[in-house]
């Protein structure tokens, strides 16, 4: 019989406060910024100060001999090509901050200046690398269209700008033993990308241990030990002391990842009843010097006839990294602008013709109904029929009030994830997975699980998770962590349930599979019973351990396809914007947003919602704020901070609505990324709406608002 989740549940589904919460705001949980171990040196790193620039001559005698430098390490040597400001030379570990950075400015450096790009559309103009998918005849599609537009839209790099910022902790305990305190988004990938660098896996019989009990943020940027904890690990060894190496904040900005550009011209025709029937775009991007700026077109929306043409061009700045949902919100900001702008066009209902075009196939068979009933909710709790006007608002006054609406998907199936449940003689339990908390609440999500399958509380069981020393896990990314964590442990508390199950069935007079573990009691159907304590009491003195693995929640149908049972894939929401906009200084004002997710089953709904709020403000981040600026004269970045690199302060967030859609039935899916997907576009659409014009490149700042009302 394959595992399945209880069809009652008693804890899954409600409202559980993080289990870490109070070490958070106390500030007793340690972060690994916070690690400072006896003898610690501080390191910093020698960085390129110019856009692209080749190394002629580098000497770091002069920082080796100065007061409480321990250790030196050479990245790039003389003759390597360095490809942004921010590329990495060398590195220094010293006994203070301020002696490594001393250091770091005395070593001897010369470059030879190269030319470099920092424009987008200059990268573009020059060429780079192209491909064009195209299905059907697209310019007879669009001659045929009852109603055509064109458009352009556009948006920025942005950057992670993670709290807490890149980097580890280096200690070794032994010749062959090494220890890091890494702020990671995969503590397995960390130990194992250290053990097999190039600088350590000519060790024998190396073991590297990653810890990451806490961490402040990575959005997708924190996959691994970097070159940063690569390079903190080989000073630590030739100190032969712990070594801390984290990024400040301007190298954040350059180095630490980014979500790339996007720059898109689009044609689209469509029918008076509501069929979107072409789709031409001409796209391109920039994710850093290695180009990369994929992103899926058309969003959600397949008319028969498209074609695409896309260009990745480089730029001499640092390189992408995936950002909650790579490509996703992109792809929606463009699609969804044109969608509305057709809506527009040939005078349509926005939310009826959204709801015409979603495909009836693959995954989107089943997501269909889920977008009508989330549609259908937000409308109504934006008051979409009280408020919604057709494009310009026309009341008297500077302040134009406007709302927009869009739609998003993603997979969210259940990452790779093994756990282990333990349940000793004394009634304690203890539910292990190698995998990390970002902050999505994982440490309250491993003890909330194996207590559903225990009939046990959650404070009843201890959860363990954030180090290598766990069963192994994979990274928390792509909205995969909940799944597969949640199916780890619970196959594993399943199994230690069913080893319980034999001990104590003899002296309920029944067989294992008539006992239940429910209320903090094994409960027989002949009516007997034991509490929890007291059946554990029957193991005598040694405890129990069920071992589960993810693939274990996966079952075969009858045509031996893999069939998932406790987790499934594909989501979708939608997003809902109420804005304010007034035209004589082109501030933007969100007063609300509405939105509607699906996630599957619902898992810990307290937390659930907190991603969704988590989401939702970092799509008005990017609709409003955020924008990395290079200088056209040097490449360098103009705003490597958190003054000019703008973000919402408290006054800027407003009234968010979030509506969960529980389909326990699904499984469990992630909910992560997708509430940060849709979140821009809705706003983009609810700008337009009220100005009665399409303001085409976000961040939507004042400058761009007035622009686009003076081009009107």
């Amino acid at each position: 019989m394959p595992y399945q989740w209880p069809a009652k549940r008693t804890v899954i589904g409600t409202g559980i406060p993080r289990l870490d919460g109070a070490l958070k705001v106390t500030g007793k949980a340690k972060y690994s910024f916070d690690r400072n171990l006896p003898g610690l040196l501080h390191a910093k790193i020698l960085r390129c100060p110019h856009a692209h620039a080749k190394i002629t001559a580098l000497d770091l005698a002069p920082a080796e001999a100065m007061a409480g430098v321990k250790a030196v390490h050479v990245v790039k040597n003389v003759g390597a090509e360095l490809r942004y400001a921010g590329d990495e030379i060398a590195a220094v570990a010293a006994e203070t901050e301020e002696q490594a950075r001393d250091a770091i400015r005395a070593v001897k450096v010369s470059f030879e200046v190269l030319p470099f790009e920092w424009s987008e559309p200059n990268a573009f103009a020059k060429g780079g690398q192209s491909k064009t998918d195209e299905k059907g005849n697209v310019e007879e599609a669009l001659a045929k269209a009852d109603g055509t537009i064109e458009g352009s839209y556009s948006g920025p790099v942005i950057t992670h700008v993670c709290l807490e910022s890149h980097g580890l902790v280096a200690w070794w305990k032994a010749d062959d033993e090494l220890l890091v305190y890494a702020s990671t988004q995969a503590v397995h990938k960390t130990a194992g990308d250290l053990k097999s660098d190039p600088l350590f896996k000519s060790i024998p019989n190396l073991k590297v241990t990653c810890e990451t009990p806490f961490m402040g943020g990575g959005f997708g940027s924190k996959f691994g030990p970097d070159i940063q904890g690569v390079v903190a690990a080989q000073l630590a060894r030739k100190a032969k002391r712990p070594v801390k190496l984290m990024l400040e904040r301007d190298e954040e900005h350059w180095t630490g990842g980014n979500r790339p550009s996007f720059f898109a011209t689009v044609k689209a025709g469509a029918t008076k009843a509501g069929k979107l029937t072409a789709f031409d775009a001409v796209t391109f991007g920039t994710g850093g010097h290695s180009g990369g700026a994929e992103f899926p077109l058309p969003y959600i929306y397949a008319p028969e006839t498209r074609r695409r043409k896309h260009t990745n061009v480089a730029v001499n700045a640092g390189d992408r990294r995936a950002l909650r949902a790579p490509g996703h919100p992109q792809g929606c900001l463009v699609t969804e602008q044109v969608m509305d702008d057709l809506a527009h066009q040939l005078g349509l209902d926005p939310l009826e013709f959204r709801l015409k075009n979603i495909p009836d196939e693959g995954v989107f068979k089943t997501l269909k109904p889920i977008y009508e009933t989330e549609v259908k909710l937000g409308a109504e709790k934006i008051q979409w029929k009280k408020f919604w006007h057709p494009r310009g608002d026309k009341t008297a006054g500077p302040i134009k009030r406007g709302l927009g609406c869009a739609l998003n998907t993603w997979g969210g199936g259940a990452g790779q994830a093994q756990a282990t449940c333990t349940i000793h003689p004394d009634g304690s339990v203890e539910a292990a997975c190698g995998s990390q908390d970002l902050g999505t609440g994982t440490v309250t999500l491993v003890p909330l699980v194996a207590a559903e399958i225990l009939g046990l509380q959650v404070k009843d069981v201890t959860g363990k998770v954030g180090s290598s020393i766990y069963p192994p896990a994979g990274g928390s990314g792509g909205s995969t962590s909940c799944g597969g964590v949640s199916v780890a442990v619970g196959v594993a508390a399943m199994k230690a349930r069913d080893l319980l199950f034999e001990q104590v069935a003899p002296k309920l007079d029944a067989k294992p599979g008539d006992l239940q573990a429910v209320g903090g009691k094994i409960v027989a159907t002949n009516g007997k019973s034991l509490s929890w304590k007291q059946a554990c009491a029957m193991l005598g003195r040694q405890p129990i351990t069920g071992a589960g693995d993810r693939k274990e929640g996966d079952t075969k149908d009858t045509e031996g396809k893999t069939v998932a049972t406790m987790s499934s894939q594909g989501v979708g929401g939608a997003q809902f914007a109420d804005v304010s906009v007034d035209v004589e200084t082109g501030v933007v004002k969100v007063n609300k947003i509405v939105a509607v997710a699906d996630c599957g089953m619902v898992m810990n709904r307290l937390l659930c919602e907190s991603q969704v709020y988590g989401g939702v403000i970092g799509a008005l981040n990017s609709a409003l704020f955020e924008e990395r600026r290079l200088d056209p004269k040097s490449g360098l970045m103009l705003n490597p901070d958190l003054e000019w690199y703008k973000l919402a302060g408290h006054s800027d967030i407003p009234e968010i609505d979030v509506h969960l859609l529980d389909y326990p039935e699904r499984g469990v899916i992630g909910i992560g990324e997708p509430p940060y997907i849709p979140g821009a576009a809705a706003i983009a659409n609810a700008v337009a709406n009220a100005v009665g014009v399409r303001v085409a490149e976000i961040p939507f700042t004042p400058r761009r608002i007035l622009s686009a009302l003076a081009k009107k």
